[in-house]
């Protein structure tokens, strides 16, 4: 069993993006964290997390900008409340703080990032984060093991998987409404309707996935193109490493072998009766 200090040494210089795979991962709640600078109380949103520090983004006037860099180097605090899924109550941590840097979002003027320092990081978000990271390293693991074992999509699966059958196809500006039929961790294969863009080996796309869980864009790239009769394209992409489908896909089989020794087991119960 790993200790505190070799998963400290293990996830050393890993950083968490926080997007809605993490938050809902991690039990995050967004909008309840705070940082506190001097008597100000500041709503922030978390951007990126560390077991060194966390990027935090706010909204800011110019003005609010400029009067907040006067406490760069300076204590802060931060306020972040976590739910995981299996806890009745929510968890709030508290973080001492030193505060690196107050400094507008490249193109965005009026939204600011806070860079703090944690003082150091409490036990508790340790522990979050440290699950953060294996669940990330397990699901990597298994998109190797996935690789080109594709799942049909019928009403069973979709249904099991929470698959909302709407997949979007974005090639550069144009985008296309397709059908998906089957998906593996790194494959996913679906129809081209007649007025869809024309794709070839190769060309590169964006697959827009929409499941109950998650809405999120994987990048792939096109790797064979069958043009069937009626014009329609049936189409196979390879795409790169996502973690919310690699997740929904642990999911599925996860229940499916649920779903098999439940089904053994009553037919054992019905043997013996």
């Amino acid at each position: 069993m790993q200790t505190q200090i070799d998963l400290r040494a293990q996830f050393e210089n890993e950083t968490a993006s926080i997007n809605p795979f993490a938050q809902a991962r991690m039990g995050l709640k967004p909008g309840q964290t705070m940082v506190k600078l001097d008597t100000y109380s500041i709503i922030c949103v978390p951007y990126r997390l560390s077991i060194h520090g966390a990027v935090l983004i706010a909204s800011f006037s110019r003005e609010e900008l400029a009067f907040f860099q006067r406490y760069v180097n300076g204590l802060a605090g931060l306020t972040l409340i976590f739910q995981p899924g299996n806890s009745p109550n929510p968890l709030k941590i508290f973080a001492r703080c030193f505060l690196k840097s107050v400094s507008p979002m490249k193109g965005r003027e009026s939204v600011g990032l806070l860079e703090v320092l944690f003082k150091p990081c409490p036990p508790d978000l340790l522990s979050i984060l440290f699950d953060y990271f294996m669940l990330l390293d397990r699901l990597k693991v298994e998109y190797e093991d996935f690789k080109g074992k594709l799942i049909s999509i019928n009403a069973d699966s979709a249904k099991v998987m929470g698959f909302n059958n709407y997949c979007l196809l974005i090639k550069g500006d144009e985008q296309a409404k397709v059908a998906l039929f089957a998906l593996a961790s790194d494959t996913l294969a679906f129809l081209v309707p007649m007025n869809g863009p024309q794709l070839e080996i190769d060309t590169p796309v964006q697959m827009k996935l929409f499941f109950r869980s998650f809405q999120f864009t994987v990048p792939g790239a096109i790797s064979n193109v069958t043009r069937l009769q009626n014009g329609v394209q049936k189409i196979m992409a390879t795409i790169q490493y996502s973690s919310e489908l690699v997740s929904i896909i642990e999911q599925y089989h996860f229940a499916e072998r649920f779903t098999a020794k439940t089904a053994a087991a009553a037919e054992n119960s019905a043997a013996q009766a």
